[in-house]
C-alpha cells in the first residue's frame, strides 16, 4: 500500500521542510533587522508570536510540497513546484516590499490578503495530488487570516 522511500526521497523531505524554513527565516531576519514589519502596528502581539508561527507554518508547507513532489513519477507535478517557488518568492519579497513602503500597514495588509488567496490556491492545487498534504497545509491556511486580521485592526 505504501511505497518504500529511497534515501534521496527522504532527504528531499528534509530539504523541503528545513531548507524552506532556513531560506524564509534568513529573509525574515534580514527584514526584521532593516525594516521591522510590525513597527507601525499599534495593536499586535510581539515579534516572537510571528517567529513561532513561521516555525510551524513554513516547515509544514514544505512537508506538504514534499508529499506532492513524491507523486512526480505518477503525475506531472511541475505546476505545483512552480507554485511552491512562486509562493516562497512572495514570502521572501514581503520584507523588501515592507522596507520600500516604509512599513506601511496598508501594504502589509494587502500582502497578507494575497497570502490568503495564495494559500487557498495552494490548498486546492496540492489536494489534487495528495490528500495528506491538505493536513500539512492547514497551518498555512489558518495563519494568513490571523495575520491579516492583526493588520486589519491596525489600519
Amino acid at each position: 500500500m505504501f511505497k518504500e522511500l529511497t534515501v534521496k526521497e527522504k532527504w528531499m523531505g528534509v530539504l523541503f521542510s528545513i531548507g524552506t524554513l532556513v531560506v524564509v527565516m534568513i529573509s525574515a531576519g534580514l527584514g526584521f533587522h532593516f525594516a521591522p514589519p510590525n513597527e507601525n502596528l499599534d495593536t499586535a502581539p510581539g515579534e516572537s508570536f510571528f517567529w513561532v508561527a513561521w516555525l510551524i507554518v513554513i516547515p509544514t508547507f514544505g512537508i506538504a510540497t514534499w508529499l506532492v513532489w513524491l507523486k512526480r513519477e505518477e503525475e506531472d507535478v511541475r505546476g505545483a513546484m512552480v507554485i511552491f517557488l512562486w509562493f516562497i518568492l512572495g514570502i521572501i519579497s514581503f520584507f523588501p516590499n515592507t522596507a520600500v513602503t516604509e512599513q506601511s500597514v496598508l501594504a502589509i495588509f494587502i500582502s497578507d490578503v494575497m497570502g490568503i488567496i495564495q494559500s487557498l490556491i495552494i490548498l486546492w492545487l496540492y489536494s489534487r495530488y495528495s490528500k495528506v498534504a491538505i493536513w500539512w497545509l492547514l497551518p498555512l491556511v489558518i495563519w494568513f487570516p490571523i495575520t491579516t486580521f492583526i493588520k486589519f485592526i491596525n489600519l
